[in-house]
């Protein structure tokens, strides 16, 4: 299941993980960790393809209690809002939170124009 694209909208905001705010969906059911990159921990499938990926290393490895092995946006702050982090996720898990235009750039760049 992907990611809520709008969790920051829709979740709870229940505490925190490494300095980074923690959603819990309305039902209770699902978490999310990191308010610009967000990630849905039932999504990750732990391939770690967004930690090389990522030029300011804003996600790390941890072993959730609920979910395994994940990625955790422990320097969630540091985000540049490049969004390669969505582009390489296989499972839609991670989503950045978008500024004016970035959604443009980021299907500019999809479509090769």
């Amino acid at each position: 299941m992907p990611i809520d694209k709008e969790f920051r909208k829709r979740w709870n905001c229940t505490g925190e993980h490494s300095g980074h705010p923690v959603w819990v969906s309305p039902d209770g059911s699902e978490c999310i960790h990191g308010k610009t990159a967000g990630v849905h921990l039932a999504s990750c499938n732990g391939c770690m393809k967004c930690v090389p990926a990522c030029p300011t290393k804003v996600f790390s490895v941890w072993l959730s209690p609920d979910h395994g092995r994940v990625v955790d946006p422990v320097r969630d702050a540091d985000c540049i809002l490049c969004l390669v982090c969505e582009v390489v996720c296989p499972r839609n898990a991670i989503h950045i939170e978008r500024e004016s235009g970035s959604s443009e750039t980021l299907d500019s760049l999809l479509r090769g124009a």
